[in-house]
């Protein structure tokens, strides 16, 4: 390859100067071995997560090509409906072990670490129980609330009710169990599992019930079952770590009745906020697509989920390192390890932006390409995919704030935080679908993603003194910004078709990205993903 243009080479210059200007300040030699860790750890998480967001790319696929508009209206209800009850039912617990795990084994408390399982699977399990024959006894009720029909699409979202409150109970103990292997230090299970297996056999059956079967309440079912295999893999992995630990706990000093009765009591002071504020973060993320369906139909739903679907797969990868730095911020809080907390996150929010604002730049220069994969008809949403991958730039730049808050146990003010977004989102649906259309609504789900960022944002930074933004985070988003903001819209203005000017704006906005990386790898704290190890001195 040959240089770059010396226009590109004075824009580095550029940057260069403005992030020296910035004060960039390298980790010290202390936390270079938990950057590393992070590194190594999120990189994996990062080729799951990639998996992942192809898998789930895919399934609406299927989904809109084997079904009729109505029956895939019905079947994005329905599972964003289970995706609501799902975090209902777990009540926190898979938060609240994410959380005491890695403080417990930091202090050296392993013999805690059953009284915890024990604490976030019994309760969530049970209330998932009771929860499911409630929504199966209220079924038919509940069915032609949903939709925006009578007659057939009545039953059919009835019988999508009847498959989810079913599944209902394992998909919690799911839940919590792969959680509990996070909490425990093991990143493969999140990856090999949840990432990778549960999206190979959900797409799978859902191909095979929507072939075979050809109604939503098929696909549906074929999309729960693979919570109940993936519970298997989890069960599996859980037997394994409690065997290798038996001669250990032998020699453990035994948990008095006293002590797990204030550890259940601290445990759920911190899970139950918590449990409602997941309710409004899913139902953030799912009840708009319910109140497109109620309100305008389940094809005007079709339309705005598959428009979602782009913001979705970003989020995936947002997911990977979030996933990993969670742990490691439970850790640093237990030890009050403020400053290797605070370079976490910074780090963290720096490969987020690297990572996120190229996917969510390109999808909205070519969302009506991109959403043509899914049908003619479904190209309609391209105002929605552009509202909302504009909105998650700006989210993206935040970080993980909200898992910053949680593993520093302010559930509550997280709870505040999504209860106030929720509601915002929920009137502004209320008051712009009916006028707009699906546009209200991604207008709407803006207004609560901003919202809720920023309120965790100005709380972290007055009660931990953190914030993300700094040298690094200045360079990662300004090169996403030119390499896959301004180059791709010059490209697609000068290439009359869709399908070349995307492909060139991903050739040379890749080129130019990595460009950047290389230059500012130091500055990006990237020498973490080295494979090359220093040799010992002898």
């Amino acid at each position: 390859m040959g240089r770059p243009p010396r226009r590109v080479v004075g824009t580095y210059a550029v940057m260069a100067k403005v992030a020296s200007e910035a004060g960039a300040k390298p980790p010290s030699d202390r936390h270079q071995s938990t950057l590393r860790l992070l590194a190594r750890e999120s990189l994996l998480s990062l080729l799951g997560s990639i998996t992942a967001g192809a898998l789930n790319l895919l399934l609406p696929i299927v989904v809109t090509r084997q079904l009729t508009h109505d029956d895939a209206g019905i079947f994005f209800e329905a599972t964003a409906l289970f995706m609501v009850v799902l975090n209902v039912g777990t009540l926190g617990a898979d938060t609240g072990v994410l959380r005491s795990l890695p403080q417990a084994l930091a202090r050296g408390e392993k013999n805690l670490v059953g009284v915890y399982v024990r604490t976030a699977l019994g309760l969530p399990v049970a209330f998932a129980a009771a929860g499911g024959l409630l929504l199966a006894w209220t079924a038919p009720m509940l069915g032609p609330l949903l939709v925006h029909d009578s007659g057939t699409l009545d039953d059919a979202m009835t019988n999508c009710l009847y498959i989810v409150a079913a599944m209902l109970p394992i998909a919690v103990a799911y839940s919590v169990g792969v959680a509990t292997t996070r909490g425990l230090g093991s990143i493969r299970v999140l990856v090999l599992v949840d990432k990778v297996g549960k999206g190979i056999v959900q797409l799978a059956l859902v191909l095979v019930m929507a072939v075979g079967v050809g109604t939503a309440a098929g696909a549906v079912a074929g999309w729960v079952l693979a919570y109940g295999a993936a519970l298997l893999a989890v069960v599996y992995w859980l037997v394994r770590y409690r065997r290798r630990g038996r001669d250990r706990r032998r020699t453990e000093p035994a948990v008095s009745r006293t002590e797990r009765r204030e550890l259940t009591r601290s445990f759920w002071s911190f899970a139950g906020p918590r449990a409602v504020s997941r309710v409004c973060n899913v139902a953030m993320q799912r009840a708009d697509v319910l109140l497109v369906g109620a309100i305008l139909g389940a094809t005007d739903a079709a339309v705005y989920a598959a428009a979602t679907r782009f913001l979705v797969l970003g989020t995936v990868f947002v997911q990977a390192i979030q996933q990993v730095m969670a742990p490691k911020i439970s850790e640093s809080v237990a030890l009050d390890d403020l400053d290797r907390a605070r370079t976490i996150y910074e780090t963290t929010t720096t490969w987020l932006s690297l990572i996120s604002w190229p996917v969510y730049l390109l999808a909205a220069n070519f969302a009506y390409f991109l959403l043509g994969v899914f049908g003619p008809s479904y190209v309609s949403g391209e105002t929605t995919a552009v509202i909302l991958c504009l909105t998650m730039l700006v989210a993206t730049s935040c970080g993980p704030v909200d898992t910053v808050l949680l593993m520093a146990g302010r559930s509550m003010l997280s709870l505040i935080n999504a209860g106030v977004s929720l509601c915002v989102m929920v009137c502004a649906d209320l008051l712009l679908i009916p006028s707009l259309g699906i546009a209200g609504a991604a207008i709407g789900w803006s207004l609560g993603i901003l919202l809720n960022n920023m309120l965790a944002l100005a709380q972290v930074h007055s009660t931990l003194h953190m914030h993300p933004f700094g040298a690094p985070l200045l360079v990662a988003v300004t090169s996403g910004l030119v390499c896959f903001g301004v180059v791709p819209a010059l490209l697609h203005h000068l290439i009359a078709d869709d399908r070349a000017a995307l492909l060139a704006a991903v050739a040379v906005g890749s080129t130019l990205h990595a460009t950047a990386i290389r230059m500012f790898r130091l500055t990006l704290r990237l020498d973490g993903f080295s494979i090359q190890q220093k040799k010992p001195q002898i």
